[in-house]
């Protein structure tokens, strides 16, 4: 993703300008128009010597975003002023991205802009989906309720992610561990019982010639080893950036197994939560689906919603149009139900509570199914560097 700086026209022909996250210009023009803004000139944001180093000490984080949003909605909701809510959360506020964007926000709701508004001239902090809430509170005149609900709906998916992110971290440890390990035998142990055995002038067994081979290459090579994995991740990341190349990756990402399961449970809490929330606070249909799949990380789903806008707007049911097995049926049925009903923000709350309990189980259950995985492969490597280094010291211990 990268940043764009942007110019263009409101519908009352307003000049606007500002900054914007995307992949391309041309998506990020595409995101402009659907704001209502006539887009006159999208360029990439140069970044200035540093800044980068600057920008990750001093970023606004989602659990900033999530405690903002608290605050904000608990000061209105105590019959605070707008504006002077916005003043009080700038002085106490400790982040220096966040306070220096709370004094602008402030400074425009106090020029008449509505919060929205204010909100949009910062994408690097508040998203579009962030900013379509807030647009749709103020006009329905319930932005205390409708801040509230999407504090509640922050705070949920901080901590799954969180239970998400803790669940991989024993996993992720033990495999950086064993592959130091492996780097560590081949690049500084082996070499030296090279030294050995080749003194010794044995004739050594395969599965040692195979082992000083492997060692030999990877400590004369080893530049060319980084070279080639340095080329090959810029290569894939560079490639995964094009809407082709990251299509073809999530495809292959869902087809992973159990690592696939997980994945279509994440994207479905995130997709079946956001689209309760949107729904909940007054945003007709075919903009929430839009907003959604706008904002959906995975190519597939984000295609098959794509189609699903198509379809709504020619007056088919979304839940005819939720395909499976990428949907599974309880979805379409759940949302058949609530169609019926008129309940559809809640039915999609239900199914994010139930899917994020699958995701749940099944990280879980990743964790339980790697460990003998990782214990098959160790056993393997240690059983083969053993008998790789005991067998040569055998036969020249027999040889005498």
């Amino acid at each position: 993703m990268a940043i764009f700086i942007y110019k263009g026209k409101d519908k009352q022909s307003v000049e606007r300008s500002g900054e914007i996250e995307s992949s391309d210009p041309r998506s990020a023009a595409s995101i402009l128009r659907k704001r209502g803004l006539i887009v006159v000139s999208v360029k990439v944001k140069e970044i200035p010597f540093g800044s980068g180093i600057e920008s990750i000490f001093n970023k606004v984080s989602f659990s900033d975003l999530v405690r903002f949003t608290r605050q904000l909605a608990t000061m209105i909701g105590a019959g605070l002023v707008l504006s002077e809510a916005l003043d009080i959360l700038d002085e106490q506020e400790e982040n220096k991205k966040l306070k220096k964007a709370l004094g602008e926000i402030s400074d425009a709701v106090k020029g008449g802009m509505t919060l929205a508004q204010s909100f949009s001239r910062h994408p690097e902090i508040f998203p579009a989906i962030y900013v379509n809430l807030v647009k749709s509170g103020e006009a329905s005149g319930k932005l205390d309720q409708v801040l509230l609900k999407m504090a509640d709906n922050l705070e949920k998916e901080r901590e799954f992610r969180a239970r998400i992110k803790g669940a991989l971290i024993y996993p992720m440890v033990v495999i950086i561990m064993m592959v130091a390990v492996i780097v560590l035998m081949i690049t500084f142990v082996i070499p030296r019982l090279t030294a050995l055995y080749t003194d010794a002038q044995i004739d050594l067994p395969l599965p040692t010639k195979i082992l000083i081979a492997v060692s030999s290459f990877f400590t004369t090579f080893w530049w060319a080893l980084l070279i080639a994995l340095a080329a090959g991740i810029y290569g894939l990341r560079r490639w995964g950036k094009t809407q082709e190349g990251k299509l073809v990756l999530d495809k292959l990402l869902l087809k992973m197994p159990i690592v696939g399961k997980i994945i279509t449970s994440v994207t479905l809490t995130n997709f079946t939560r956001t689209f309760g929330l949107l729904v909940s606070a007054g945003i007709p249909l075919l903009e929430a689906i839009n907003i959604v799949s706008d904002i959906t990380d995975n190519s597939v789903f984000k295609r098959s919603l794509k189609e699903s806008y198509i379809g709504v707007e020619r007056g088919l049911p979304f839940s005819t149009l939720l395909p499976s097995p990428l949907f599974p049926r309880i979805v379409g049925q759940m949302v058949k139900v609530g169609e019926e009903t008129g309940k559809v923000d809640e039915i999609f709350f239900k199914l994010s509570d139930y899917f994020e309990s699958e995701a749940d189980h099944m990280v879980k259950n990743l964790t339980v199914a790697i460990e003998p995985i990782i214990l098959i492969i160790l056993g393997i490597g240690v059983g083969f560097l053993v008998i790789s280094i005991i067998l040569p010291i055998y036969k020249l211990t027999t040889s005498f």
